[in-house]
């Protein structure tokens, strides 16, 4: 699933390569030549007692594609607008090498970038990097870290620079359903630490009506509410997404002959 955050406590943001719920937490890359258009959505009922400002980001809205022709080594790139905002363009890129390419049984990596603005209120320039692994069963377990590059929106409620920290991310087997109007269910959780406006951790469930199309919805909890709109400790999320591949899926194999006895 690709999926992630637009940020807007006092008007930060992030922009959104692949990600599991909340945060960069997955070394997924979209495919060569698919674009994959995301709007996702954050708000909740109403701010913490006394708070003058409502509990709601902007809506972001963006593409992001793989961009290389190769198995072994794979790109992203990718831009998202926020709106309403006065700088709304934000950019992103992510590269990464699969599983049991550089060893057998050796788990996917990834290194990115996110939330590369056009403004200073907009530069959130955060690196991370994410070690992932199926899982016996289906699924996958990621674990990495964030580094910003920019500590000007790294900030705790009280002041200090938190501008590094943990990311990680867990998601379920397919649970297939099969229905004519929904095709198949999975569940999924990530965390991203730190006393700032990204530290946070979700948990959602995605619904795929098609291979193509899904819709990802679920709880955001924040670790430092005062960063947050409305001083929100929890916020709701909706988020859309479609693969819009450019390129005609490849044919299948022609079944073998039957062996002559």
């Amino acid at each position: 699933m690709a999926v992630l955050a637009a940020l807007v406590a006092a008007g930060s943001a992030q922009a959104t390569p692949t990600t599991t719920v909340w945060a960069p937490s997955t070394t997924a890359i979209q495919p060569y030549l698919t674009p994959h258009l995301t709007y996702d959505t954050y708000f909740w009922n109403k701010g913490s007692a006394g708070s003058t400002s409502s509990p709601i980001y902007p809506v972001t809205t963006g593409l992001t594609m793989g961009v290389l022709p190769f198995e072994d080594l794979q790109l992203e790139l990718g831009f998202d607008l926020l709106l309403p905002a006065s700088d709304p363009l934000l950019l992103n890129a992510k590269l990464g090498i699969p599983e049991d390419k550089l060893l057998s049984w050796a788990p996917s990596f990834a290194i990115g970038i996110a939330g590369v603005g056009t403004a200073s209120a907009t530069r959130y320039d955060m690196l991370y990097g994410q070690l992932q692994h199926s899982l016996p069963f289906g699924g996958f377990i990621s674990a990495g870290g964030y580094y910003a590059l920019n500590d000007t929106n790294f900030h705790a409620s009280t002041g200090e620079v938190n501008r590094a920290g943990f990311i990680g991310g867990v998601g379920s087997p397919d649970i297939n359903v099969n229905l004519p109007w929904l095709q198949k269910i999975t569940l999924a959780a990530d965390v991203q630490t730190g006393n700032n406006a990204f530290g946070a951790a979700g948990g959602a469930v995605s619904f795929y009506f098609t291979d193509k199309i899904s819709v990802l919805t679920g709880p955001i909890y924040f670790f430092d509410r005062d960063t947050q709109p409305g001083s929100s400790q929890v916020m709701w999320t909706m988020q859309l997404d479609i693969d819009m591949p450019l390129r005609p899926a490849a044919a299948p194999a022609a079944a073998p002959a039957p062996v002559a006895h």
